[in-house]
């Protein structure tokens, strides 16, 4: 690997301004002796609202989602047979922030919603509809274009923008996570598709 001068006397000044004994470059080797605490109590991050760990959840949830728990309103559609999906989620509260890992297996036809994204929490009942609340980018396939592995992960934060208007009202407006929280059972996660406009598979948050 070659060094420019500009970069090694900008890694100089960083090594010596970094360690009390002053380091020479001048042989083009480096022999350090590091102490690194790793107590908990002393990593700092801003993943998430400058909390202390790399995440922080004040609840997590663990959904399995199937196509025989789909439903139109409170009529059962299928959903899309052979599918099936994983979504976890790490809640914090404090800061308003899921984050999540969305796993789905044999998705069939392309992500379809009137919602900005086709995949989502939304507030309902098992065996009932209800307006989404939080909605995550649609997952991606992994492992090679045949695959039938798709899978979504990161965080988001409110305000929640779903981009389905009720009542001249987005639906993501002014929701919060306590929310789910509070009553996990009145939350389910979806994923829908232009072959299953209902949803591909659904589950409900435990």
């Amino acid at each position: 690997m070659k060094i420019t001068a500009l970069a090694f006397s900008a890694l100089s000044l960083l090594l010596t301004s970094a360690f009390a004994t002053p380091v020479d470059l001048s042989s083009g080797k480096i022999t350090l002796q590091l102490n690194i605490d790793l107590n908990q109590d002393s990593i700092s991050t801003n993943a998430i609202g400058g909390e202390k760990d790399l995440f922080t959840f004040t609840s997590s949830h663990a959904v399995h989602a199937t196509p025989d728990q789909v439903v139109n309103d409170t009529t059962p559609t299928g959903g899309i047979a052979g599918a099936s999906g994983t979504f976890h989620f790490g809640i914090n509260s404090a800061t308003n922030s899921v984050c999540y890992n969305i796993t789905l297996h044999n998705f069939a036809g392309e992500f379809s919603s009137p919602a900005v994204t086709a995949t989502h929490i939304h507030e309902a009942l098992v065996g009932a509809s209800g307006p989404p609340r939080i909605a995550f980018p649609n997952p991606q396939v992994i492992g090679g274009i045949t695959s039938t592995v798709r899978q979504s992960v990161g965080c988001v934060t409110g305000p929640f923008v779903t981009g389905v208007i009720v009542d001249g009202k987005d639906t993501g407006e002014g929701f919060h996570v306590h929310q789910i929280e509070a009553d996990p059972k009145k939350f389910m996660s979806d994923t829908h598709s232009s072959v299953a406009l209902a949803g591909a598979v659904r589950g409900q948050l435990a």
